[in-house]
């Protein structure tokens, strides 16, 4: 797994959503890419076919206006991060008046009905509070009817969704856990709701159930239920069992054969709305298409893409139907063939999970970026998020630590120790960097007196990397790497490395470090506290915060002292955020405005710090973190666990953990880039 507790110079990992007014710097926050993610589910608009909405497994709510060609971020249904958006339903009478179910990943919280009445900008709690949604339909009859499918049960509106009552015996052990519900298109008061277990139906509201589940495999999870609208006696059901059919209102099911058994967790079923023996099928292994209602089924995509969701847009004949499909990893895809050719769509709809993050200081818009749950791990851009192609392979995410951009390119610590380098000539990531024989000596007699490990052969006069690397910094003359054996430098740009002792004690476990540019000043902190020194590391003087600080996390150093002035550095605690301007002699907790609670992470741009905060948020300080105000809009909901900055620009970055990375251009001060701590 890839660490989350990153180097200033890494990244921001959380909820970072579409593009956003920043009101503290009257600035504005860019999308960089990459595009594509995760799509939970998708919605078309009847009023207006080319009007989309896709919901995605944060509550965030994406829109596109052209059928699918171009997305962009409304909002998110409700307030929590964890909200998985399973439904939405646009009025077919006002295409501005949306409803979105979701479901919590936190039992505790629930979920509940979301409505918005602006086309998806903002949203309220819309009843059901509390209440995990699993699924939302409305009557093809009557729009105003609306049944809701929750895990303690089923509920009916009568009034759009105003008012909701249970339909189903409350504490019943059977009609809970829902996944699915479908509503005849003719009489509304007709009901088929699937559970984690079985399927049921209801003929008058909810008044009297019962179950529908002869000739279906006993303990099927029903996770999609669609009712023929030119025949409402044919009923078909998805399964995690397969795809069932039945031509007498569920009294009787059969199997659908042609899907093969490892593709039979089917998400969602869908019935063309034109030709009506056209059924789609959205599996874990492909989309599936059955011109037949159900006799015979092809495959219309690869079978390792995983489909969530499927639409088919009117066009002017079957062939020229639009499909649009939402998937795990791959994002939105359309076909203008009918599915017989699918390609990407997702343009505006950014929803990677960036696990990791690096800036190449001596290149503006050069980027690294180290993505989970994503087809290619490694991505980087030459262009400012313009495009974005994979980097080589050699480094997979599992393994990774954090990842760094040296004076001589990509580099990375991996989590079972050692450090790899991205070559350019080879196009691939290479082991890289070896201990000197009196480091590899050192360091092994220490572990051997400590009784922790075995020390290792020296049968050469350099000895593999192989030490778990927690923070790496860069000047002129040296490299330096954080490590719990101690402070590594290197003086030929990663090839060897020996121990920069910190005073009398050479294996000291080190978790940060920084370097001024001229490799005069270092500040690191150790287990044991903060130790600086002023010549290089010649001679090292140790400072302590406050007792009732928690102890140092790591640090950082503004930019912009001028010369012979100390610098202003910056220690992130348990409890708070210290600032010292003399040099680290005095400490005080910074922050008017500031919670009191772990910072994440920081970044430092000459006086103005960016801090994210552990438990969410982002919060800004103009005078060097003195006052703090919290970061309004779209990204205050997020959880930023890392910033950055580049060099001695004036823009900050933020890369998500499920929108992909934002820049934002700071108006800041010519003087304060009059000098620089080491490369981010």
């Amino acid at each position: 797994m890839v660490s989350l507790i990153h180097s200033r110079r890494s990244c921001l990992l959380g909820l970072l959503l579409g593009v956003l007014a920043f009101p503290v710097l009257g600035q504005t926050w860019q999308p960089m890419g990459p595009s594509g993610g995760d799509v939970r589910t998708l919605a078309a608009d009847p009023s207006d076919p080319k009007r989309l909405f896709l919901g995605t497994a944060d509550g965030h709510i994406f829109e596109s206006t052209d059928a699918g060609d171009h997305w962009m971020i409304l909002g998110r249904a409700g307030t929590r991060q964890d909200s998985v958006v399973t439904a939405i339903v646009v009025d077919p009478r006002d295409g501005d008046s949306v409803l979105a179910a979701a479901w919590t990943q936190d039992p505790a919280a629930g979920g509940g009905i979301y409505r918005s009445t602006d086309g998806g900008k903002t949203w309220r709690d819309s009843g059901l509070s509390g209440h995990a949604v699993r699924a939302l339909a409305a009557a093809p009859s009557d729009p105003d009817i609306l049944v809701a499918g929750a895990v303690d049960g089923a509920y009916r509106s009568g009034d759009a969704g105003k008012t909701w009552q249970r339909i189903s015996p409350a504490g019943d052990e059977e009609l809970r856990n829902l996944d699915s519900v479908a509503i005849d298109p003719k009489n509304p008061d007709v009901i088929y709701v699937g559970t984690y277990h079985l399927p049921w139906k209801t003929s008058d509201a909810g008044k009297k159930w019962s179950p529908i589940h002869q000739g279906m495999i006993d303990d099927s999870d029903v996770m999609s239920i669609i009712v023929d609208r030119t025949n409402s006696r044919r009923v078909y059901a998805s399964a995690c069992s397969g795809i069932y059919l039945s031509e007498d209102s569920a009294a009787g099911w059969r199997k659908i054969q042609g899907i093969p058994y490892s593709a039979r967790r089917t998400q969602a079923i869908l019935q063309d709305p034109v030709a009506p023996a056209i059924v789609y099928a959205a599996t874990t292994e492909g989309l599936w298409k059955t011109s037949s209602a159900g006799s015979n089924w092809m495959r219309l995509t690869p079978e390792d893409w995983i489909i969530n969701s499927v639409l088919t847009l009117p066009g002017n004949s079957e062939i020229s139907r639009r499909v649009v499909i939402g998937t795990e990893k791959l994002g939105v895809l359309v076909s203008d063939d009918n599915g017989k050719h699918f390609r990407a769509s997702n343009d505006g709809f950014y929803h990677r999970q960036i696990v990791a993050l690096a800036l190449d200081p001596a290149r503006s818009g050069r980027v690294l970026a180290v993505l989970a749950n994503a087809p290619d791990p490694i991505l980087a851009t030459e262009d400012g998020g313009k495009t974005w192609a994979p980097l080589g392979p050699g480094l997979g995410t599992g393994n990774l630590r954090h990842v760094y951009a040296s004076p001589d390119g990509w580099w990375a610590s991996l989590g079972r120790g050692g450090l790899v380098r991205y070559s350019a000539e080879h196009s691939l990531w290479m082991p890289a960097g070896k201990l000197t024989l009196d480091a590899a000596r050192t360091i092994a007699t220490a572990e051997l007196h400590e009784g922790r490990r075995r020390a290792r052969p020296m049968a050469s006069a350099e000895s593999e990397l192989a030490l778990s690397v927690n923070d790496m910094t860069f000047c002129k003359t040296a490299w330096y790497a954080a490590t719990d054996e101690g402070l590594l430098r290197s003086m030929d740009h990663g090839t060897t490395w020996s121990l920069q002792p910190l005073g009398p004690l050479p294996t000291l476990p080190v978790r940060s470090v920084r370097v001024s540019r001229d490799g005069s000043d270092l500040w690191v902190v150790s287990l044991r506290g903060l130790v600086f020194s002023q010549d290089g590391g010649k001679t090292w003087s140790w400072h302590d915060l406050p007792l009732n600080s928690g102890g140092a996390q790591w640090l950082d150093v503004a930019l912009d002292a001028e010369p012979g002035q100390p610098e202003t550095i910056v220690a992130a605690a348990e409890n708070g955020l210290y600032l010292s301007a003399d040099g680290g002699k005095a400490w005080h907790l910074v922050g008017s405005g500031l919670p009191q609670a772990p910072i994440q992470d920081l970044a430092i741009e000459g006086s103005t710090f960016l801090a994210s905060m552990r438990g969410g948020g982002l919060y800004l300080s103009r005078d060097r973190g003195e006052n703090w105000a919290r970061v309004s809009g779209t990204l205050a909901e997020g959880f930023f666990p890392v910033v950055t900055t580049e060099e001695q620009a004036t823009r900050l970055f933020a890369a998500s953990a499920t929108e992909g990375l934002y820049a934002v251009q700071l108006t800041l001060p010519t003087h304060t880039a009059s000098r620089d701590a080491s490369p981010r």
